[in-house]
Protein backbone atom coordinates (compact mmCIF):
# COMPACT_ATOMS: atom_id res chain seq x y z
CA UNK A 1 0.00 0.00 0.00
CA UNK A 2 1.04 3.58 -0.48
CA UNK A 3 1.78 5.65 2.60
CA UNK A 4 -1.49 7.63 2.41
CA UNK A 5 -4.05 5.03 1.34
CA UNK A 6 -5.86 2.17 2.99
CA UNK A 7 -7.49 -0.83 1.33
CA UNK A 8 -11.21 0.02 1.49
CA UNK A 9 -13.54 -2.99 1.23
CA UNK A 10 -15.85 -3.33 -1.77
CA UNK A 11 -18.83 -4.13 0.46
CA UNK A 12 -19.09 -2.47 3.86
CA UNK A 13 -20.11 -4.62 6.81
CA UNK A 14 -22.91 -3.48 9.07
CA UNK A 15 -21.86 -1.62 12.17
CA UNK A 16 -21.85 -3.54 15.47
CA UNK A 17 -24.58 -1.27 16.90
CA UNK A 18 -26.87 -2.02 13.92
CA UNK A 19 -26.35 -5.76 14.42
CA UNK A 20 -27.02 -5.34 18.16
CA UNK A 21 -30.22 -3.36 17.49
CA UNK A 22 -31.61 -6.30 15.50
CA UNK A 23 -30.09 -8.93 17.83
CA UNK A 24 -28.25 -10.33 14.80
CA UNK A 25 -24.60 -10.50 15.83
CA UNK A 26 -24.45 -13.90 14.13
CA UNK A 27 -24.92 -12.22 10.73
CA UNK A 28 -21.89 -9.92 10.85
CA UNK A 29 -20.27 -11.69 7.93
CA UNK A 30 -23.53 -12.06 5.99
CA UNK A 31 -25.22 -8.67 6.08
CA UNK A 32 -23.72 -5.68 4.28
CA UNK A 33 -24.51 -1.98 4.36
CA UNK A 34 -27.03 -0.70 1.81
CA UNK A 35 -25.96 1.57 -1.03
CA UNK A 36 -25.55 5.29 -0.26
CA UNK A 37 -28.87 7.08 -0.55
CA UNK A 38 -30.88 3.95 0.22
CA UNK A 39 -33.58 4.03 2.88
CA UNK A 40 -33.75 0.25 3.12
CA UNK A 41 -32.96 -1.34 6.46
CA UNK A 42 -30.57 -4.17 5.53
CA UNK A 43 -31.91 -6.48 8.24
CA UNK A 44 -35.63 -6.01 7.59
CA UNK A 45 -36.89 -9.04 5.72
CA UNK A 46 -38.31 -8.24 2.31
CA UNK A 47 -41.90 -9.17 1.74
CA UNK A 48 -42.37 -11.71 -0.97
CA UNK A 49 -44.76 -10.82 -3.76
CA UNK A 50 -46.26 -13.30 -6.16
CA UNK A 51 -44.56 -13.63 -9.52
CA UNK A 52 -46.45 -12.43 -12.58
CA UNK A 53 -48.46 -15.18 -14.25
CA UNK A 54 -46.80 -17.04 -17.06
CA UNK A 55 -49.97 -16.86 -19.10
CA UNK A 56 -52.26 -13.85 -19.28
CA UNK A 57 -55.77 -14.74 -18.04
CA UNK A 58 -58.39 -14.90 -20.81
CA UNK A 59 -60.09 -11.72 -19.57
CA UNK A 60 -56.75 -9.85 -19.84
CA UNK A 61 -56.91 -8.82 -16.19
CA UNK A 62 -54.94 -9.77 -13.15
CA UNK A 63 -55.53 -13.08 -11.41
CA UNK A 64 -57.92 -12.81 -8.45
CA UNK A 65 -56.44 -12.20 -5.01
CA UNK A 66 -53.49 -10.10 -6.19
CA UNK A 67 -53.41 -7.04 -3.95
CA UNK A 68 -50.56 -5.15 -5.56
CA UNK A 69 -48.63 -5.29 -8.80
CA UNK A 70 -45.88 -7.93 -8.70
CA UNK A 71 -42.45 -6.77 -7.61
CA UNK A 72 -43.63 -3.72 -5.66
CA UNK A 73 -42.85 -3.52 -1.98
CA UNK A 74 -44.76 -1.50 0.60
CA UNK A 75 -43.39 2.04 0.96
CA UNK A 76 -40.38 2.32 3.24
CA UNK A 77 -38.14 5.15 4.34
CA UNK A 78 -38.86 8.71 5.48
CA UNK A 79 -42.47 9.65 4.96
CA UNK A 80 -43.71 6.06 4.87
CA UNK A 81 -45.12 6.49 8.36
CA UNK A 82 -46.53 9.95 7.57
CA UNK A 83 -43.68 11.81 9.27
CA UNK A 84 -41.18 13.67 7.11
CA UNK A 85 -37.75 14.89 8.11
CA UNK A 86 -36.60 17.85 6.04
CA UNK A 87 -33.08 19.21 6.30
CA UNK A 88 -31.66 22.09 4.32
CA UNK A 89 -29.36 20.86 1.52
CA UNK A 90 -26.60 23.22 2.67
CA UNK A 91 -26.53 21.47 6.07
CA UNK A 92 -26.17 18.06 4.40
CA UNK A 93 -23.45 19.35 2.06
CA UNK A 94 -21.55 20.86 4.99
CA UNK A 95 -21.82 17.58 6.93
CA UNK A 96 -20.53 15.70 3.86
CA UNK A 97 -17.54 18.06 3.75
CA UNK A 98 -16.90 17.39 7.44
CA UNK A 99 -17.02 13.63 6.82
CA UNK A 100 -14.49 14.12 4.01
CA UNK A 101 -12.21 16.09 6.36
CA UNK A 102 -12.45 13.34 8.98
CA UNK A 103 -11.70 10.75 6.26
CA UNK A 104 -8.55 12.63 5.25
CA UNK A 105 -7.48 13.30 8.85
CA UNK A 106 -7.92 9.60 9.70
CA UNK A 107 -6.67 7.89 6.55
CA UNK A 108 -3.24 9.47 6.17
CA UNK A 109 -2.00 8.80 9.73
CA UNK A 110 -3.60 5.33 9.78
CA UNK A 111 -1.92 4.38 6.51
CA UNK A 112 1.40 5.88 7.63
CA UNK A 113 1.85 3.00 10.09
CA UNK A 114 2.69 0.61 7.26
CA UNK A 115 6.37 1.51 6.93
CA UNK A 116 7.22 1.38 10.68
CA UNK A 117 5.32 -1.91 11.05
CA UNK A 118 7.17 -3.42 8.08
CA UNK A 119 10.57 -2.30 9.45
CA UNK A 120 9.81 -3.73 12.88
CA UNK A 121 8.56 -7.02 11.42
CA UNK A 122 11.69 -7.26 9.24
CA UNK A 123 13.91 -6.64 12.27
CA UNK A 124 12.16 -9.49 14.07
CA UNK A 125 12.25 -11.83 11.08
CA UNK A 126 12.19 -15.46 12.12
CA UNK A 127 10.72 -14.68 15.52
CA UNK A 128 7.14 -15.38 16.51
CA UNK A 129 6.84 -11.67 17.39
CA UNK A 130 7.62 -10.74 13.77
CA UNK A 131 4.81 -12.96 12.49
CA UNK A 132 2.45 -11.55 15.10
CA UNK A 133 3.39 -8.00 14.17
CA UNK A 134 2.66 -8.70 10.47
CA UNK A 135 -0.69 -10.28 11.36
CA UNK A 136 -1.60 -7.38 13.66
CA UNK A 137 -0.71 -4.87 10.96
CA UNK A 138 -2.81 -6.69 8.34
CA UNK A 139 -5.76 -6.67 10.73
CA UNK A 140 -5.15 -2.97 11.46
CA UNK A 141 -5.18 -2.15 7.74
CA UNK A 142 -8.39 -4.12 7.24
CA UNK A 143 -10.15 -2.42 10.16
CA UNK A 144 -8.84 1.05 9.30
CA UNK A 145 -9.88 0.51 5.66
CA UNK A 146 -13.38 -0.35 6.82
CA UNK A 147 -13.53 2.86 8.87
CA UNK A 148 -12.30 4.85 5.87
CA UNK A 149 -14.89 3.11 3.69
CA UNK A 150 -17.68 4.00 6.12
CA UNK A 151 -16.56 7.64 6.20
CA UNK A 152 -16.64 7.77 2.39
CA UNK A 153 -20.06 6.02 2.43
CA UNK A 154 -21.47 8.55 4.91
CA UNK A 155 -20.13 11.48 2.89
CA UNK A 156 -21.61 10.14 -0.34
CA UNK A 157 -24.98 9.45 1.32
CA UNK A 158 -25.14 13.00 2.66
CA UNK A 159 -24.38 14.45 -0.78
CA UNK A 160 -27.04 12.25 -2.41
CA UNK A 161 -29.56 13.50 0.17
CA UNK A 162 -28.64 17.12 -0.50
CA UNK A 163 -28.99 16.62 -4.27
CA UNK A 164 -32.36 14.93 -3.72
CA UNK A 165 -33.70 17.93 -1.82
CA UNK A 166 -32.37 20.35 -4.45
CA UNK A 167 -33.86 18.30 -7.30
CA UNK A 168 -37.23 18.09 -5.54
CA UNK A 169 -37.25 21.82 -4.78
CA UNK A 170 -36.34 22.68 -8.38
CA UNK A 171 -39.07 20.34 -9.71
CA UNK A 172 -41.72 21.90 -7.49
CA UNK A 173 -40.58 25.39 -8.47
CA UNK A 174 -40.73 24.43 -12.17
CA UNK A 175 -44.26 23.03 -11.78
CA UNK A 176 -45.51 26.45 -10.65
CA UNK A 177 -43.99 28.49 -13.51
CA UNK A 178 -47.30 28.73 -15.45
CA UNK A 179 -49.42 29.48 -12.40
CA UNK A 180 -50.22 33.11 -11.70
CA UNK A 181 -51.67 34.45 -8.51
CA UNK A 182 -55.04 36.10 -9.19
CA UNK A 183 -55.11 39.86 -8.78
CA UNK A 184 -57.33 41.39 -6.11
CA UNK A 185 -58.55 43.82 -8.78
CA UNK A 186 -59.74 41.00 -10.97
CA UNK A 187 -63.53 40.74 -11.10
CA UNK A 188 -64.24 44.36 -10.01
Amino acid sequence: MADDTLPEPERLPLSPDELERHKSQWGASVFVAPEPGSFRDPLTPRTLTPAPPLLVPPNGGQPPGLLQPPGLLPPQGPGASGQELVIEPAVLTKAAGSADEIHTAFTKPAAALEEPARKAATAMNGWESGKSLRAAHLQWEKQAGTVAGWLAHISESLRIGARGYKTTDAGIDQSFTGVRRPSKLQGL
